[in-house]
């Protein structure tokens, strides 16, 4: 019985597939923070992206509640009109961010997922690979 043509094509698809394997999982390595720190990161973030209006405070007890109120009086007539825009936005930035984080996050853990699927097909092939009786030539 004659070698077929396809037995050294498997071993270089074989070859192939372990130097991808090999490459992924670098990757993955130094890509940072493992999933749990990510995740805990994200919660943090999503506890901050919403900001509001600040408040005015005054440590002084007798002319405190004077100083609170010029503060309220000056924000609610010159700075309202001009900052309540800009905090709407930069809450809809922070939860457009907040979300995309959470795709990648999920996107990666998804990759980690096959290629842990892929790495153990990959042995199971060797091994069926090894285990098949060499044709005598």
């Amino acid at each position: 019985m004659e070698p077929s043509n396809d037995e050294p094509r498997v071993g270089e698809v074989l070859s192939r597939l372990r130097a991808g394997v090999r490459q992924r999982q670098a990757e993955l390595a130094t890509a940072g923070a493992g999933a749990d720190e990510a995740r805990f990161k994200l919660v943090e973030l999503t506890a901050k992206e919403y900001i509001r209006e600040p408040i005015p405070l005054s440590p002084r007890p007798v002319v405190g509640k004077w100083l609170v109120f010029a503060r309220k009086a000056f924000f609610h007539v010159f700075m309202k009109w001009y900052l309540r825009p800009v905090l709407e936005q930069q809450n809809a930035f922070n939860q457009s961010a907040g979300r995309l984080i959470q795709d990648l996050i999920q996107g990666q853990e998804k990759l980690a997922r096959q290629l842990r699927e892929t790495e153990a097909r990959l042995i199971a092939l060797e091994r069926r690979l090894r285990a098949t009786p060499e044709s005598p030539e």
